[in-house]
């Protein structure tokens, strides 16, 4: 059975940069329609093009993911752009403060509402769309800090279990619908992300930030961060028919850090 996504339609929220970048273009590469999302139209529109320049079909929706409505209108409009649903991927993700004399209320509210609000009502639009086409898959970027505690954000943290509570949840109820829900839980991925948690933590111990990386990789078992490639090869499979029996589960790629 390929590898393929071939005729089937996906959304990615958080898809301008990082790991939901990759994973737009990964996506298309595998025959996917991709619907790349986000809050910066330049950015998304330069996901589109690489896309494009690929051979692939992509289009960019915005969508801010503190508001519901525009998580609605981001289903509705690709719906009525591809004719299709089959994967709603909620990748989306901010970082906020550790130490809990920090958290604002503003701040609280932010990312529970960006990682965790937007999952529940990502999936109570997308649902219906994916019921329609007979089945397909629901994935949210958790991360090790959802299977363990974040040394660097304790909303994120927060945010992230409760991702994967959710996936279990709904994959329970959504199994017969043949509606697959599953979690990927990157650990340590060189993004944009992780540089600037790389340089905070760098200048509250009084080093350099290549110094603060050289030890974060130390607490590594392979010795070395993820790749967004290797998260994206976590995630094509996940909702791919290869996983056709799988559903419920939290995925760490993580190089072995939860294994110590």
């Amino acid at each position: 059975m390929p590898l393929s996504l071939q005729g089937k339609v996906a959304i990615i929220t958080g898809s301008t940069a990082g790991i939901g970048k990759a994973g737009a273009i990964g996506f298309a590469r595998e025959g996917a329609k991709v619907v790349v999302s986000g809050r910066n139209r330049q950015r998304g529109e330069a996901v589109v093009d690489a896309i494009k320049k690929q051979g692939g079909e992509a289009s960019f929706i915005p969508a801010d993911m503190l508001a519901v409505a525009e998580i609605e209108r981001l289903i509705e409009k690709a719906v009525n752009t591809y004719g299709r649903l089959d994967v709603f991927w909620h990748n989306a993700g901010i970082v906020g403060p550790d130490n809990v004399e920090d958290i604002t209320e503003e701040v609280y509210d932010n990312a529970l509402a960006v990682h965790l609000k937007a999952a529940v009502f990502g999936a109570k639009f997308a649902v219906p769309q994916i019921r329609k086409v007979g089945g397909g898959s629901i994935l949210f970027t958790s991360s090790v800090a959802g299977l363990k505690q974040a040394s660097y954000s304790m909303t994120y943290s927060l945010a992230k279990t409760g991702l994967v509570m959710l996936a279990k949840k709904l994959a329970v109820d959504l199994a017969g619908d043949n509606i697959r829900v599953n979690c990927v839980c990157p650990g340590r991925v060189e993004t944009e992300m992780r540089i600037a948690i790389a340089g905070e933590k760098a200048k509250e111990l009084g080093i350099s930030p290549e110094e603060w990386v050289k030890r974060d990789i130390q607490r590594i078992p392979l010795g070395r961060y993820v790749t967004e490639q290797e998260v994206i090869e976590a995630a094509l499979f996940l909702v791919s028919d290869k996983a056709a029996s799988i559903t419920g589960v939290a995925l760490p790629i993580d190089g072995g850090f939860l294994a110590v």
